[in-house]
């Protein structure tokens, strides 16, 4: 949880700073860069980090240790590629925009080689995993009192990116590369899986930055600004979901064959997620105005009025916190994409159709009743993929999930 948050925390500290910094179209124009940043970031994982905790984290550390190296080779692969494809979006659409994403284009290895070191530790140094986040965000902390007066949006993007090379460079240093990486053969190995996850990667977390990016596209880059500082102030709340799903997952992965307890860590992971929204929105619903103005800067105003709706989409999101964890814990990489493609239609429609109507806190109203949705969909999912694990486990089947492919390490 330390770690998680210390990873967001760099996030959290440059998005404040250039709220600050920027007026309302420059912060948009930074949130376009941002909403890039997680698509690509959700791609690298899809085909790196997800298939690691889902398929391995019941394997021996030594096992996992073997896989480092072609895990490596893959995430430098995927950086370059995803860094070229977001360089080159940013020069065809131009302006402040374009720019801060031909800046992320540039800083795109350094960011995604610094996450793929965190996902290689976790499970098993998770110190390790700590230190490299807290290199990048000293880093941060570093570099944006350098900041010239003139600073835009792309200047930020590429100074957050550039200092998370060192926390890509402490990860090499203390990661023991046992042999040199190879730069296709994770991809491979895992292709059936990684497709898998990267299919569901574009039906659930590209739908909401692509509804996010239609908040700016239909209301303009202020709402988009506005909307945007919203979440940052509910980010220690996404800080809280990825701790909790970094934890929970390789726990409940031991206790596959154990299915109430296996419920019993997702319904506890859950009711930890939900209380902290009710207690963040509760914070965001009284703060005074001069702190929020010291926060936000002029993005305040407008981001205040999304206090409620936006704390309500945070809080029905953390219900589907135990059946997306579970899913994972289980290896049921199927019906984890069957899932996300159900919960896509509510995810798509509903929020586009609120900014229409009602600008951002249409948007967030809209979000909040598609993520309610989507609970249902994980939750519903979870139990039957407990059901049929279960059925297996009576059954004296083989404990590992089927869906698992083979690797070249002989490690399911």
């Amino acid at each position: 949880m330390i770690d998680q948050g210390v990873s967001s925390l760099s996030n959290v500290v440059v998005s404040i700073v250039v709220a600050r910094a920027l007026s309302g179209e420059g912060f948009g124009a930074f949130a376009a860069a941002t909403i890039g940043f997680f698509l690509v970031i959700g791609i690298a994982r899809a085909f790196l980090g997800e298939p690691l905790l889902a398929l391995y984290s019941h394997a021996t550390p030594d096992a996992r240790r073997r896989l480092v190296p072609d895990m490596l080779g893959a995430s430098l692969v995927v950086s370059v590629v995803c860094g070229v494809g977001v360089a080159a979006f940013g020069a065809v659409i131009g302006g402040p925009s374009g720019l801060a994403l031909e800046a992320l284009g540039v800083v795109m290895p350094c960011i995604i080689v610094q996450d793929f070191w965190r996902y290689a530790f976790i499970v098993d140094r998770a110190g390790m995993a700590l230190a490299v986040d807290l290199a990048w965000l000293a880093g941060v902390l570093v570099a944006l009192p350098l900041a010239p007066d003139d600073a835009g949006p792309a200047w930020y993007v590429m100074a957050w990116g550039l200092t998370a090379g060192l926390g890509a460079v402490l990860g090499l240093v203390i990661g023991r590369i046992r042999h040199w990486p190879h730069p296709f053969r994770w991809l491979v190995d895992h292709r059936d899986t990684g497709g898998r996850f990267f299919g569901e990667f574009l039906t659930g977390s590209a739908v909401s930055n692509i509804v996010m990016a239609s908040v700016g596209g239909i209301a303009g880059l202020d709402v988009l600004g506005a909307v945007r500082a919203s979440q940052v102030f509910y980010g220690p709340l996404n800080t809280i979901h990825n701790g909790i799903y970094l934890t929970v997952v390789p726990e409940g992965a031991q206790a596959r064959d154990h299915p109430s307890r296996l419920l019993k860590i997702m319904i506890v992971a859950t009711a930890g997620v939900v209380t902290a929204s009710v207690a963040l929105m509760v914070v965001g619903l009284v703060l005074p105005d001069a702190w929020g103005s010291a926060l936000f800067g002029s993005t305040w105003p407008d981001a205040q009025e999304l206090m409620f709706p936006m704390g309500l989409a945070m809080l029905t999101g953390g219900l589907a916190t135990g059946g997306y964890a579970g899913i994972r814990s289980l290896g049921a990489v199927r019906e984890s994409l069957r899932a996300r493609l159900q919960a896509a239609a509510p995810q798509l429609v509903l929020p586009v159709i609120g900014v229409a109507l009602a600008a951002g806190w249409g948007y967030s109203v809209g979000l909040a009743v598609a993520q309610a949705a989507m609970a249902l969909i994980w939750w519903a999912a979870f139990r039957r993929a407990l059901v049929a694990r279960q059925a297996r486990v009576a059954t004296g089947e083989e404990a590992a999930q089927q869906d698992a492919p083979m690797t070249s390490t002989g490690t399911r």
